[in-house]
């Protein structure tokens, strides 16, 4: 690995939920996160940041 790759460690739904960094996003991580998956913090915070700016119907 190259000195300028970094990876991020990857969490369950879970696991996101009772983290401190989602303490007030608790019911998307819930809406959004899929079961049995994980996930990056950057990618939890895209897929949460993607539902919230989905256009209403």
């Amino acid at each position: 690995m190259e000195d300028n790759e970094k990876t991020e460690n990857k969490f369950s739904k879970e696991a996101l939920i009772k983290s401190r960094l989602f303490k007030d996003r608790r019911d998307l991580v819930l809406a959004v996160l899929e079961d049995g998956k994980e996930y990056t913090k950057t990618e939890a915070e895209e897929l949460i940041g993607g539902y919230l700016n989905k256009e209403v119907r």
